[in-house]
């Protein structure tokens, strides 16, 4: 079921579509028709997000985004393949009177700062006259956009997406990505990243576009606790593999003050966030004490001290513990 919220006569007004897929095969598709004026306020990422090396030979106009095109797009997911030159463009033309819209100048400004929107000390350098190539600095030096890490490529793929997505979509009348309000669907939103940067670039998501109802998928603990209570949908499956919504009776805060140990325990039913290696050595530890059996204990606790980190306080615990059986 997909829901589009649409503003007209000046009412908020939703609508609803129900499509059932019936096909699976490689080659088949389901037919989703009589939507494709909602689908122009509908972008999809799927997994696929790298940017490979694309080298440039011309700078293109920009594609004519009609409806059916549009639609595709819907179901297939936004590409990367446009964005190199969908920038340079913008880039050529930036200081040209009259060139570009006010709009467009506006989108142009957010897309360079996007390149630091992870760690600042990467930006924008220039676009090389003889080759076509977008240029960064770091602090190693300048390098090719292309060769920035998977993770850092994905975010890229995703803000640079979206916004030339838009100007694409929007040729006619063009429109301010900040004020866009449509549906922004993202597959696995945390795929490649470190864990310091799925929550960054959600809320830098959230920050850019604040009009935009983001629907994402995710498996990271990371982005679950900065959400709001509202914004979490926690999906469970009965022993009939049946998916239901689970209700985790959340407080005002949602999961931002959960340990990343609970919300893989209790929200993401994962069984334990400790080895099995660490769980038998526990317990031949405990059997070991309620044997009385020195050799073991020793034995037991020497290997939990190898394990442990260095500041867990519970070696502090088995310290006194095993103190009255050391020699």
């Amino acid at each position: 079921m997909i829901k589009i919220s649409d503003i007209v006569n000046n009412e908020y007004q939703q609508k609803q579509k129900n499509i059932i897929v019936t096909n699976f095969q490689p080659e088949e598709s389901t037919y989703i028709g009589k939507w494709r004026e909602e689908a122009k306020n509908f972008l999809f990422f799927n997994v696929e997000r790298n940017i490979n090396y694309i080298s440039l030979n011309s700078i293109s106009r920009d594609p004519d985004r009609k409806i059916s095109i549009i639609g595709t797009i819907a179901k297939s997911g936004v590409q990367a393949n446009d964005i190199k030159n969908w920038f340079i463009n913008r880039y050529l033309f930036i200081d040209k009177n009259d060139s570009l819209k006010p709009e467009h100048i506006q989108n142009f400004n957010l897309a360079q700062k996007s390149f630091s929107i992870l760690d600042n000390t990467i930006k924008f350098h220039t676009v090389k006259a003889n080759t076509f190539d977008i240029m960064l600095s770091t602090p190693n030096g300048d390098i090719y956009f292309e060769y920035l890490s998977s993770g850092y490529k994905s975010c890229i793929y995703i803000i640079l997406g979206i916004i030339k997505e838009i100007e694409y979509r929007y040729s006619e009348n063009p429109i301010d990505v900040n004020n866009f309000d449509g549906v922004i669907v993202i597959d696995e939103i945390d795929l490649h990243l470190h864990p310091t940067w799925q929550a960054g670039l959600v809320e830098a998501l959230k920050t850019i576009f604040p009009h935009v109802q983001f629907i994402l998928t995710t498996h990271s603990p990371s982005i679950l606790q900065i959400l709001e209570k509202d914004e979490i949908i926690a999906l469970g499956h009965n022993d009939n593999n049946n998916i239901y919504v689970k209700n985790l009776h959340l407080g005002k805060y949602g999961l931002q003050g959960w340990t990343l140990e609970e919300i893989l325990q209790y929200v993401m039913d994962m069984p334990s966030t400790s080895s099995q290696l660490y769980l038998n050595t526990i317990k031949n530890f405990d059997k070991a004490m309620n044997d009385e059996n020195k050799d073991e204990i020793l034995k037991q606790y020497n290997l939990l001290k190898e394990m442990l980190h260095p500041n867990n306080p519970l070696r502090s615990l088995l310290a006194i513990q095993v103190a009255e059986w050391e020699d």
